[in-house]
């Protein structure tokens, strides 16, 4: 029985869905297919597998900082083949084409690539009164991901397969000037320094913001004071999730708020997304 891994990052279970759609296409060719939310664990070695699967929501018009570690720690493996699968809410970016360059790196063979719309529940649209691809993926992008687990097992088996296209590359000048904004240099640097807490509202007892961080990267102090280490990914999860909305990132600075705002109305005018209006209070997203 041929073994394949299904590393995936997910947050709000809709990367996690179509990692298992895709393990139960897989299952019915015959495989063992273990599944790693890297959100809760950490993954095995890659030793003894067939076929290593990645999946992604999209931050930023790339990967997540720690699905980029994940994989950048991988060691070469000529005999290994893999796939990558990716969510998007607005606009998929770079994101899996990063990721298969990154494998291509690894000298992985490329045996397919999978997108689909996930609801972006991303603070900074959330706040402007939109959320995007709400309810994605649906039952019929599911069933597609199901399908794609079986084309996968059958170009394991000698199946012809010529790589996908690349995702085009966004050449708009507020998207790549955002994108530079959110690197990795600048969220380790400045921002994850700049999360503030307001003392009044903060109920020092909640602790939802430390149990809800993908990357356990708040600590709160003896005196209950909250504080963000510096392995941050920028996520907003804190800051909307948050009751008593006592939290302010750096997501919600004033220099942001253009690059919503031009989002926002970029991807309302697209034809090809879905969303609703919502409000965003208490840690509450209610549709309007």
């Amino acid at each position: 029985m041929k073994k394949c891994l299904i590393v995936y990052f997910s947050q709000t279970g809709a990367t996690q869905k179509v990692a298992e759609r895709i393990a139960t296409g897989l299952r019915t060719a015959n495989y063992q297919v273990d599944l790693y939310n890297i959100k809760e664990k950490n993954p095995p070695d890659i030793m003894g597998y067939d076929l290593l699967g990645i999946g992604s929501p999209v931050y930023y018009y790339r990967p997540p900082f720690n699905v980029l570690d994940y994989v950048k720690k991988l060691p070469d493996a000529p005999e290994l083949a893999s796939f990558v699968f990716v969510l998007y809410g607005t606009c998929i970016g770079k994101c899996g084409n990063v990721l298969r360059e990154m494998l291509m790196h690894k000298k992985t063979r490329d045996v397919g690539y999978f997108y689909c719309q996930g609801s972006d529940y991303y603070v900074g649209y959330l706040k402007e009164g939109y959320l995007f691809s709400p309810d994605h993926p649906t039952n019929d992008e599911l069933t597609q991901a199901e399908r794609f687990g079986q084309q996968v097992a059958l170009r394991m088996n000698g199946e012809n397969y010529k790589s996908q296209e690349y995702d085009q590359p966004i050449f708009e000048v507020a998207y790549r000037l955002e994108r530079f904004l959110t690197s990795r240099f600048y969220v380790k640097l400045l921002y994850s320094r700049m999360f503030r807490v307001d003392s009044k509202k903060c109920d020092k007892c909640c602790s939802l913001c430390m149990e809800l961080c993908p990357m356990k990267n708040i600590f709160k102090t003896e005196n209950g004071r909250l504080i963000w280490g510096r392995n941050c990914l920028l996520c907003g999860t804190c800051e909307l999730n948050c009751p008593t909305e006592a939290i302010k990132s750096p997501i919600s600075w004033l220099i942001f708020r253009p690059f919503m705002k031009y989002n926002v109305n970029k991807a309302s005018q697209d034809r090809s997304l879905d969303y609703v209006r919502v409000t965003c209070n208490s840690g509450k997203i209610k549709r309007m």
